[in-house]
């Protein structure tokens, strides 16, 4: 069985702690480390006071298969796992479960499970779904992009995306 992994490196937050996040411009911060883009999205997360945050023990179910998730995980510590009949997939911080799935109302395709202590930030879907709504047509457009990528082509987009 093969392994594929997604993981953001945190070493570059690690100097960096959340009253710090607040206190240091982020356009300072990202010009001083030479953050990626996705780097800079996780940084984002990480710091963001408006998200929740969530943990989940080794072994705990973070998403289940066959359900539409009601509520996305970004994962900021630990990693999450799932497999396949080929694969096995590990996903670390900077991953996002649930979100495509939940947007569109499709049910999950996997399982998955915390691999070690899995710490995330929490995206109630029904509260993204109405930010969605509210946002114009440039972003919903990149959304609905990234929900085909994620999700397949054949995906049926909501109309509140269009």
């Amino acid at each position: 069985m093969g392994k594929t992994k997604f993981s953001v490196d945190r070493k570059t937050f690690e100097e960096l702690s959340l009253t710090e996040s607040k206190l240091m411009s982020s356009t300072d911060f990202f010009d001083k480390k030479n953050l990626s883009s996705q780097e800079r999205l996780f940084y984002r997360v990480w710091a963001d006071e408006d998200l929740k945050l969530g943990v989940f023990e080794p072994g705990k179910i973070i998403q289940k298969k066959g359900e539409i998730p009601g509520t996305a995980f970004i994962i900021t510590l630990g990693e999450a796992m799932t497999n396949d009949n080929e694969h096995q997939y590990f996903f670390g911080p900077g991953s996002v479960i649930g979100l495509a799935e939940g947007l569109c109302e499709e049910k999950s395709r996997y399982e998955f499970t915390a691999n070690g202590v899995v710490n995330c930030k929490i995206i109630q879907i029904p509260s993204a779904m109405r930010e969605l709504q509210l946002t114009n047509t440039g972003l919903k457009g990149i959304c609905r992009m990234t929900l085909q990528r994620v999700l397949g082509e054949k995906i049926s987009i909501p109309e509140y995306m269009k």
